[in-house]
């Protein structure tokens, strides 16, 4: 049954890149954080204020006149004043080193910024402009969200599956829970569903809604009255059950009624629309998106969603779509596949070592300090060769996943050489032996090195038993009798 209607509609801002934050002013006009290449905030249909960098946060004060947005590598906390859809810098306040996430106390006197890579929330007092505190927190502080009442706040953690929970004066930690892997956007609900017949009575005065992009779950944690947090429910946002992992939650927002749940799944370019009025959370549907839906934002009755990739920015409409898994490729196994990857950016490493890209790779893969090794970009489902070895098959790599002359991976050390050159003594190796691994994982770029490695394949005793694969990920599993890890291989 449709409770809300929508308006259809598809915005266009002044060069959006990376659509990442979306904001809305009490006039009703739409801004949007951009942190790809171009970063600056736009306001869809108006004007484009570039700025130095930006990352995340994006935020009014109670004043409905000052944006706070995050400066991520500046490192600044952004002042913004806005008027009649026109924005202008008015400074830039130190925060830390990567600035992300910015909220506003309740009572408007302070303002909390996220130190991405420092692991800390840094507090600023807006009247200075200076940092007054800075309270350590989990690994990758990812959202800041208030408690109603003030006096506490929940961070999640990127890199920790966690979500805390600080006090507001002096940054302890008041209680933690643990959810799944990387523990990203949240929303915070006071609606409190009546218990059906036989179900016990709930001791939590809020629900906390909690999307884990690492895995299909959006995860609802009950908060007491004395600040405990329990986990009250787990709500699967794929189409089946046993779906492979990949449908990527990454952004909420509530009705207006606060009974039903808008999921970004980024990776599969729809919003699930979730019946949250009872305690069970019932998936009704999938809202078309565009190209990563990032973010939400819920303006009276419309629910505004920024599409990273697609450079869009429209609200979503009502017509729910299919989502399917995709279908299993049915090939006949070979003995040994010889799989190239010739793309080392991270985004396209990462996709082709591990299904899809983790939204972390997503969301600072192209930075320049960006690190592929970073605790919180872990793929959802481990990578190629940890899924071949559980399976019982040998794996050899050369020079994929290597920085340093060492495997990235520490699961990859023991049949990881650096050099890709390596394999072609290696293919000497085998024919003399008479063994080949069941797997090889080789970086090839160059038209010609590929062609040397075809050449030498040809000319093996294992040639009609191997198959050369060049960057499909899903024909390797299938060739190799693998399921695939996600639904993006």
């Amino acid at each position: 049954m449709k409770l809300i209607v929508f308006l259809a509609a598809a915005l266009s801002a002044v060069a959006l890149d990376f659509p990442m934050s979306l904001a809305v002013a009490p006039d009703g006009r739409v801004l949007v954080l951009n942190g790809g290449a171009k970063t600056s905030i736009s306001v869809v249909n108006g004007p484009d204020l570039p700025l130095p960098d930006a990352w995340l946060g994006l935020t009014f004060a109670p004043d409905g006149k000052t944006v706070y947005a995050g400066g991520g590598s500046r490192g600044v906390v952004y002042e913004l004043a806005y008027a009649k859809g026109e924005l202008t810098l008015v400074r830039e306040m130190k925060a830390g080193d990567f600035t992300g996430d910015v909220a506003v106390s309740p009572d408007g006197r302070l303002i909390y910024a996220a130190d991405l890579f420092g692991n800390a929330i840094v507090v600023i007092n807006p009247q200075s402009g200076r940092v007054i505190d800075r309270f350590k927190t989990g690994r990758r502080p990812y959202r800041i969200l208030f408690h109603p009442d003030g006096r506490s706040y929940f961070v999640s953690a990127w890199a920790d599956a966690a979500v805390y929970q600080y006090n507001t004066t002096n940054g302890e930690e008041i209680a933690r829970i643990r959810l799944g892997l990387h523990a990203t956007d949240m929303v915070l609900s006071d609606y409190q569903p009546e218990p059906q017949e036989g179900q016990p009575s709930q001791n939590w005065k809020y629900r906390l809604f909690v999307a884990a992009a690492n895995t299909n779950e959006v995860y609802v944690v009950g908060i007491g009255d004395n600040k405990t947090m329990t986990l009250a429910d787990s709500i699967h946002v794929a189409p089946q059950p046993l779906s492979p992992l990949g449908m990527t939650p990454s952004a909420l927002a509530l009705s207006p009624d606060q009974k039903r749940l808008y999921v970004a799944c980024s990776d599969a370019d729809v919003v699930a629309s979730v019946n949250v009025s009872d305690v069970r959370g019932v998936v009704e549907g999938f809202l078309p998106a565009g190209a990563y839906p990032a973010a939400l934002h819920r303006s009276g009755d419309r629910v505004w969603v920024a599409n990273a990739k697609g450079n869009t920015v429209g609200a979503l409409g009502e017509t729910f779509q299919s989502v399917a898994d995709p279908p299993e490729l049915e090939l006949a196994p070979v003995d040994h596949v010889i799989y190239v990857i010739r793309d080392d950016q991270p985004e396209a490493l990462m996709r082709a070592v591990s299904g899809l890209a983790p939204d972390f790779t997503v969301k600072l893969g192209k930075r320049p300090n960006f690190n592929i090794a970073d605790p919180a970009n872990t793929p959802p489902a481990g990578y190629l060769w940890t899924n071949a070895v559980a399976a019982g098959m040998s794996v050899r790599n050369y020079g994929v996943f290597v920085r340093n002359g060492q495997a990235i991976d520490p699961a990859a050390k023991s049949f990881t050489d650096p050099e890709a050159s390596a394999l072609t003594e290696g293919m000497n190796q085998f024919d003399s032996s008479g063994l080949m691994p069941r797997l090889i994982i080789v970086h090839i770029a160059s038209d010609n090195a590929l062609a040397l490695l075809k050449s030498a394949v040809a000319r093996s005793l294992f040639v009609s038993q191997t198959a050369v694969v060049v960057g499909d990920l899903r024909r390797v599993e299938a060739l190799l009798g693998l399921r695939p890890m996600t639904r993006k291989d």
